[in-house]
């Protein structure tokens, strides 16, 4: 069975649950087990065949050289960064799927060298963050990358819960997608790391309630058929 270790939001479990349920809709028989430093289980990854960093906490500015008393970064957790960082690490040494959605984008884009914006607001981009409502946008995908063709489209439209984004993109990683202002959605590993699949979005596939989006739902089928293989292959 495929075993999928998932990071803990540290917050609402009503938004971790959301992962899960999402994770079960692809069809394909798993257990998802949950990681955190609050549990001290970081050795558990090692029996997982791939891993999923979730959203939440504003990533510590510290860790990108950013200002340490934005007004705007009222959300950090050390200890998550840090414990995820090193998940990141096991699971890039065993060669097990990624994926990372809006702060897992964030969080590995700081790990691998990048930055961020602190604010986007402020950095002068519209927000993409709604406070009644889900807001949604048009993304455009690179056609010759994993994304593109994990999905079969070229555009499409994404839900949005930020109000961080990728700056300076670390020098292992690619920007493949794009909101129409510039906003980079979607990350890729260089393709000669030679990892099955490490896809990083900035959008929320499990909150998207067109279950059908190809976003969402062709991005779930291929990581767990990546982990097939990875399992098939070890």
């Amino acid at each position: 069975m495929i075993r999928i270790g998932v990071t803990d939001t540290m917050g609402s479990e009503h938004k971790f649950q959301k992962y899960l349920t999402w994770l079960q809709t692809g069809g394909v028989p798993l257990e998802s087990v949950r990681l955190s430093y609050s549990l001290g289980n970081a050795q558990t990854s090692g029996s997982c065949s791939g891993l999923l960093l979730t959203g939440g906490h504003d990533v510590d500015p510290s860790l990108y050289h950013g200002p340490s008393n934005h007004p705007r970064i009222t959300s950090t957790d050390i200890r998550r960064d840090e414990f995820e960082r090193k998940l990141l690490d096991r699971a890039l040494q065993r060669g097990i799927p990624v994926l990372g959605i809006c702060r897992g984008l964030q969080l590995a884009n700081v790990h691998f060298g990048g930055t961020l914006f602190p604010d986007l607001e402020e950095s002068g981009y519209p927000s993409h963050r709604c406070d009644t409502w889900e807001c949604r946008h048009k993304i455009i995908v690179q056609p010759a990358s994993g994304l593109g063709a994990i999905t079969g489209q070229r555009e499409g439209t994404v839900n949005s819960s930020h109000h961080q984004g990728v700056d300076r993109v670390a020098p292992t990683l690619h920007a493949v997608a794009r909101s129409e202002d510039g906003i980079i959605e979607a990350l890729e590993m260089d393709p000669s790391s030679g990892l099955p699949f490490f896809e990083l979005v900035q959008y929320h596939p499990e909150r998207m309630d067109d279950a059908d989006n190809p976003f969402a739902k062709r991005l779930l089928e291929g990581f767990l058929a990546s982990i097939s293989v990875f399992i098939e292959q070890s």
